[in-house]
């Protein structure tokens, strides 16, 4: 077997047809079958199933799958090494970022970035903070920015950026707007816009709710922070939101933020990246960008 053909098997698992392979690998059909059979020769069993428009691993594939991910993404990531030798201040930089991370912060960002590093190509990849921390272990992107309470992994480096804080988030003619301060008791029988359970948000909110004997009546979940804060504009309920994330609209009159002054509301944004990964020239010059506030001069 060679790299060719697992990075075939690999991306036969992913998109199970033949021409999409190929075109990923930009190489003929033919030339993508003969792989297959090549390899199926090569270890003495069957690794596909043919079946009607589609193509899946047989249990000897999905097991030289589990090894084969592993192979394919670290010749990846030792030919991304090699070409940062190469050519120091070039190559490519996949950044995975939260949801929040994404829209509020890191754009402010990536001006600084492109001017500092103007030859570095870079991807930004949006997933919830789990999806990105399992991404990061897998070796799947460089670096994360998510928005947590904390993080506390042995293979993660977790740099905390700025405060982040989670709060009530109405509309302006609701009647809390005018509370000075919001007490559990009075949100009891409120309508709830909420993120979906996987976001950090919607887990800080649950817990701070549990912690405080509120069920949320969630009406409406919805998988954006920009769509809650509409809904909440439109007067369709109330949500717990970031206040970074709701700058704009509290400057513009159109919602209010209310503080509920609860440490499990309390958030950061971290800079994170895998401990036990190859440090790149280029990933040393991002982690010392973020690490070292550079991003805030």
């Amino acid at each position: 077997m060679n790299l060719q053909q697992l990075k075939i098997l690999v991306l036969i698992s992913k998109y199970k047809k033949i021409t999409t392979v190929a075109e990923i690998l930009n190489l003929k059909q033919p030339t993508v079958t003969f792989h297959m059979k090549k390899l199926e020769q090569s270890t003495e069993v069957s690794l596909f199933i043919y079946r009607p428009k589609m193509i899946i691993l047989t249990d000897a594939g999905e097991a030289l799958l589990h090894y084969a991910n592993q192979i394919v993404t670290w010749a990846d990531e030792a030919e991304q090494v090699l070409l940062d030798y190469r050519h120091f201040n070039k190559g490519k930089i996949i950044v995975g970022a939260s949801n929040t991370s994404a829209t509020y912060f890191l754009p402010k960002l990536l001006g600084n970035m492109r001017q500092a590093y103007p030859h570095v190509h870079i991807v930004l990849q949006v997933k919830n903070s789990p999806q990105l921390i399992e991404m990061l272990k897998k070796f799947e992107i460089d670096f994360g920015l998510v928005a947590e309470h904390e993080i506390d992994d042995p293979d993660l480096v977790a740099v905390p950026m700025m405060d982040d804080e989670l709060g009530l988030v109405v509309h302006p003619t609701h009647p809390l707007a005018k509370v000075d301060r919001i007490v559990p008791y009075l949100l009891e029988k409120e309508i709830w816009i909420m993120r979906e359970k996987d976001s950090a948000s919607r887990r800080m909110a649950e817990l701070w709710g549990n912690m405080n004997n509120i069920a949320f009546k969630t009406t409406l979940e919805l998988g954006a922070t920009e769509a809650i804060k509409r809904a909440v504009i439109g007067n369709l309920g109330i949500s717990i939101l970031s206040r970074l994330a709701v700058e704009d609209e509290i400057k513009q009159g159109q919602l209010v933020f209310k503080s509920l002054h609860a440490p499990a509301l309390e958030r950061k944004i971290y800079f994170i990246y895998n401990r036990n990964r190859y440090i790149t020239p280029i990933i040393q010059e991002y982690i010392d960008f973020f690490a070292g506030k550079r991003w805030a001069e």
